[in-house]
């Protein structure tokens, strides 16, 4: 029997860490039960002057059901690529038409975003 691998990513998250995970489900604990988001993908904000001792701030879009919404809150957030994480999500809209970069998200579904700085 082999041992499940864990990455705890809750001190250093990266774009390298979370790029290959981009169309994974991550399961998300809600009062409402399990919620499944799928991670849209992942970008690496501008760094605006901010020393390099400190990380780029990094951004995830995940997609989920239109129902039940989650408000912004912390929730426990779990994949098997990882331990299990406590993470802020946050609804957000979606990307601009003609937005460079941006990351879209499939019709039907509603946008979420967690953002490590």
């Amino acid at each position: 029997m082999v041992a499940a691998v864990h990455h705890n990513v809750s001190m250093n998250p990266t774009a390298e860490f979370f790029t290959p995970l981009a169309g994974t489900v991550f399961t998300v604990e809600t009062l409402a039960g399990p919620i499944p988001l799928q991670l849209e993908g992942c970008t690496e904000m501008p760094r605006h002057g901010l020393p390099e001792t400190f990380r780029a701030p990094l951004s995830l879009i995940f997609s989920g059901p239109q129902q039940p919404v989650l408000p912004q809150d912390n929730y426990y957030v779990d994949h098997p690529a990882m331990d299990r994480q406590v993470w802020c999500i946050a609804p957000t809209m979606p990307p601009l038409p003609g937005v460079a970069n941006a990351i879209a998200t499939p019709p039907g579904t509603r946008r979420y975003q967690v953002l490590f700085t």
